[in-house]
């Protein structure tokens, strides 16, 4: 998996940063854990899962990049709306994908 190197961390996730990326790439998926990723479909921006749903071949084969980490489905929906804030700042539209991909580097895990 890739994750964005300017990852996007909720508030209640950031003390457990480190130890929440090791243990998804190590293939643990920690229960109440919520990713924002871009997907391989181009005409998806953005898609929210619960680590959960990586235990699924299909699901971490089709999500291409990890932008975001969160405890919660609240504070990942929140930081997806900081996301595309962010998006519509610098670029003045809401073309996220070109915005991640343009400005900011990919980190392999």
């Amino acid at each position: 998996m890739v994750w964005y190197e300017d990852l996007y961390v909720g508030r209640l996730a950031q003390k457990r940063r480190d130890s929440l990326i090791r243990g998804i790439d190590s293939g643990n998926w920690p229960a109440g854990v919520w990713l924002i990723t871009v997907p391989d479909n181009p005409s998806r921006q953005l898609e929210l899962y619960s680590a959960g749903e990586l235990k699924n071949d299909y699901t971490r084969e089709h999500c291409l990049l990890i932008v975001g980490l969160a405890l919660t489905k609240a504070e990942a929906e929140a930081l997806l709306e900081r996301i595309v804030q962010d998006a519509y700042s610098d670029r003045g539209d809401a073309d996220i994908r070109a915005w991640l991909s343009a400005e900011h580097p990919r980190r392999n895990s």
